[in-house]
């Protein structure tokens, strides 16, 4: 039975390949007959278009021409787009046409019907769909692991369905290697094989092997703000990258790239992550470090290190700005270049007349459009005097409007964005203090100008337990229409002062939006020895709810030296046996001190050392601090300096410990030059 059922779905394939084929070389003959005729076309211009300006009317005849063809030209970029878009889809289908095969029947009275699932959907005749994509409604049957009555959501309405059949597929190409018929996760063996594949240097996306927690968060309808907490190892960033694509998926007609943000730790991971979406069709949104965030809104100013803003001052920033008295200094001179426009007394005097208004978004708008007019009369006046003593013809005031903007567009500009506001002075005499922060200079602005971006719809923070709520209070008002996902793991906080998951909380329900938390509880990523290790150091009654659905390992290694000699004889050998084991080794040490001082000490035996701004290896051993190794994952692990010292026992060294820990997939090894941190169990 079993190898009929196989012949029966190698058939299937077979003739599923050949389609794609098929429709790979109809949809190249179709793009090179269009490249061809495009450069028929192209070849006519040039030949015939003629650029004639003798006077108004052939001028006018050669700009509609121009017009004209611009307009065909634009007509062929927009076909070649959508059938090189089509093309690609085909070719990332040829590697593996579908990945499992759901039967469903709507009616008893009628047959069930199959529906093949893949990372892509593809018809033949634009109707009938050989393959639907992973994010469509129907496909949620699969993902849902429900055998019998079950339903899937289309547009908030529930179709009742009786799912017959949910079967995985090994593809690759046109050979069919095996398949599975499954019914829970914890049975899903193409989940185990995936599991047991070497990690490489790039992220692979999940679609094939979704789990029925991670499909709830993807699928979850929106809300203003999703937080998702999950242990080490549960998918969370491959969580938040397939939501993205859905959220692409579903909302294909309204939501673009550049309306999501993604925020990213440092450019190691950005780099780790960067393949992902690509490879399910999809364009990588904005994804940036907060470090380029604050470049990107042009914060006058660099820090060096962690934010150290307190939400305690961003909040009296907000409560005693509307009770400013404003001076002079808290505002510039309007130049344009060396010219004095507008002096900061006369900027005073104009903020004065609309004293009925406290400092803050209405007063400084209110007299920004009063500069403005002012200064296109300075500006007029300046031209005037010059235009007297010239032999100059009357202008008309739109002309003369349009000549002062082209002339003396750099202080208009300055008006027009707030730049004669002197935001640095007014946070300093709020906060009473000679040094402010990126942070508190930006909020005195947003709250001073109204500066802030309305375009953004989706703000994703992933490893939000290592940002802090004043960090979380700028891109709130900054992006006031983003709905927020947010996941982390408050066991991996590894730095002083960074947000609760209760403060992320109330901050919600102190803006009245709706706050959902969803968790996911089960270790993907680790063998069950590496996550008992790690799971040791949670409280109580979260070590309960974890597991890990990887087949059993090997045992952690944990060794502890006496001498620097022996330390060190004993890490060059974990290195070079390193070299006999498939895939990456990380070296991973608490700090970069602890790091730097290895390195000197083991000289030519030294790994190379990834940087913030290197990419991981392909292959080999490497060293790199916890603070970059977070969010990655590796075969292998050597702890560098699990000493007393580098993991204390507070809370801070178990939650560094834990996050170290969990970064092995297959095999961990412990070592401390000195006494073991008593963490270590």
């Amino acid at each position: 039975m079993e190898k009929e059922i196989f012949n029966q779905e190698q058939s299937h394939l077979t003739k599923t390949y050949d389609k794609l084929l098929e429709m790979k070389k109809d949809l190249e003959d179709q793009i090179s007959a269009l490249n061809e005729k495009a450069m028929d076309d192209k070849n006519d211009i040039r030949d015939n278009l003629r650029f004639d300006y003798a006077d108004i009317e052939t001028t006018m005849e050669t700009l509609t021409e121009l017009e004209v063809w611009n307009r065909y030209i634009d007509s062929y970029n927009v076909e070649s787009s959508s059938l090189s878009n089509r093309l690609s889809t085909v070719k990332k289908l040829l590697e593996s046409p579908y990945f499992a095969k759901i039967q469903v029947q709507f009616d008893p009275s009628e047959d069930p019907e199959d529906y093949y699932i893949g990372r892509a959907a593809i018809s033949e005749n634009g109707y009938d769909q050989m393959v639907v994509d992973w994010r469509s409604p129907i496909a949620e049957v699969y993902y849902n692991q429900e055998s019998g009555h079950t339903s899937y959501t289309v547009e908030d309405r529930e179709i009742p369905v009786d799912l017959k059949l949910r079967r995985q597929f090994d593809i690759k190409q046109d050979k069919l290697l095996s398949f599975f018929d499954t019914q829970i996760a914890i049975e899903d063996p193409m989940l185990l094989a995936s599991l047991s594949q070497a990690r490489s240097d790039k992220m692979q996306a999940i679609t094939a092997t979704i789990q029925k927690e991670q499909n709830t968060v993807i699928r979850y309808p929106d809300v203003p703000v999703l937080l998702v907490n999950g242990i080490a190892g549960s998918g969370k960033t491959s969580v938040l990258l397939q939501r993205i694509a859905y959220l692409f998926y579903q909302k294909r007609k309204t939501l673009r790239p550049d309306q999501v943000c993604l925020m990213t730790l440092n450019p190691v991971f950005r780099d780790y992550i960067d393949n992902v979406l690509p490879d399910l069709g999809e364009t990588n949104p904005l994804t940036i470090t907060w470090h380029e965030f604050l470049e990107m809104v042009n914060v006058p100013f660099t820090e060096n290190g962690a934010d150290s803003t307190t939400a305690e001052n961003l909040q009296k920033i907000h409560d005693m700005l509307p009770t400013l008295v404003p001076t002079a200094d808290d505002f510039f001179d309007i130049k344009q270049k060396d010219t004095m426009v507008i002096n900061k007394n006369d900027v005073l005097a104009v903020v004065k007349r609309f004293s009925q208004f406290p400092m803050g978004v209405r007063l400084i708008q209110t007299v920004s459009d009063e500069l403005e007019v002012r200064a296109k009369n300075t500006l007029h006046n300046l031209d005037k005097e010059v235009e007297d003593e010239s032999e100059g013809s009357a202008k008309s005031d739109s002309a003369e409007n349009n000549r002062i903007e082209n002339d003396y567009g750099g202080a208009l500009r300055n008006i027009k964005h707030c730049g004669f506001v002197n935001v640095m002075h007014i946070a300093k005499r709020i906060l009473g203090s000679d040094r402010i922060t990126a942070s508190e200079w930006l909020y005195t602005k947003m709250e001073l100008t109204g500066f802030c971006d309305r375009n953004m719809k989706y703000m994703m923070i992933d490893e939000v337990q290592d940002y802090t709520k004043a960090q979380l209070m700028v891109f709130r008002k900054f992006f006031p229409n983003a709905k927020f996902m947010l996941l982390g793991d408050e066991n991996q906080a590894i730095r002083e002062g960074t947000v609760s998951f209760a403060e992320i909380a109330e901050m919600s329900n102190a803006d009245d939006k709706k706050f959902v938390e969803l968790p996911l509880m089960t270790s993907y990523r680790s063998s069950p020895e590496i996550t008992d290790m790690f799971a040791s150091l949670l409280p109580p009654e979260k070590k309960l709810q974890v597991s890990s659905v990887q087949r059993p390992g090997e045992k952690v290694a944990v060794k502890a030296f006496d001498s620097d000699k022996e330390y060190y004889t004993e890490l060059t050998r974990l290195i070079d046996e390193s070299a006999k084991k498939e895939g990456l080794t990380a070296v991973i040490f608490r700090n970069q001190f602890n790091l730097e001082n290895a390195v000197a000490k083991l000289g030519k035996n030294a790994p190379v050392v990834i940087a913030e701004d290197d990419a991981l290896p392909s292959e080999g051993a490497f060293m790199i601090d916890l603070s970059l190794a977070k969010g990655l994952e590796f075969d292998n692990v050597i702890l560098a300096d699990a000493d007393s010292k580098s993991y204390p026992n507070d809370l801070l060294g178990r939650h560094c410990l834990y996050t170290a820990m969990s970064r092995a997939t297959q095999h961990l090894t412990v070592i401390a030059n000195g006494e073991l941190s008593p963490n270590v169990k």
